[in-house]
């Protein structure tokens, strides 16, 4: 798997950078700021983008939209520090394939990769059920809406 890294922080990419090639991950380029993260995206065509939701000259989530819209063959997770929902609901609705936390250990982040490989969506634990809660409430709210127009 070839990843673009795409973190503000100097320490965070080092450390990544590390994490990921020690366990047989390529990282193929680092961009400090979303609009560098869009320009190496496209020049480098990874297979994978891990993006931080804030960085300057250009967020996360508009970086993510603009990758995907111009290359939605790149898949784009989240990497933040944010569990809140209104942060993993925007993010999947610019284009991102999964939300991971900082927060988690070393190994589950590799496992939560290894999973993409195989078709899993990558989510840090107890996010993909507020994103189903979200997507029942809305299915809900859509069958009322229904019911009463007929």
């Amino acid at each position: 798997m070839r990843v673009l890294l795409a973190d503000d922080h100097q320490l965070i990419v080092e450390g990544l950078s590390n994490l990921l090639r020690t366990n047989g991950i390529d990282v193929v380029g680092i961009a400090l700021n979303g609009r560098v993260a869009v320009e190496k995206a496209l020049a480098l065509e990874p297979d994978l983008v891990l993006m931080d939701l804030r960085m300057p000259v250009c967020d996360g989530l508009t970086a993510t939209r603009l990758i995907r819209a111009q290359r939605p063959d790149i898949r784009i997770v989240m990497l933040t520090t944010s569990a809140e929902d209104e942060d993993l609901f925007a993010s999947i609705q610019s284009g991102a394939c999964g939300y991971l936390l900082k927060s988690m250990s070393g190994t589950a982040f590799i496992d939560a990769l290894r999973g993409l490989e195989e078709g899993v969506p990558p989510f840090s634990p107890g996010l993909a059920y507020h994103l189903l809660s979200e997507f029942a409430r809305l299915a809900a709210d859509a069958d009322a809406r229904a019911d009463m127009s007929a």
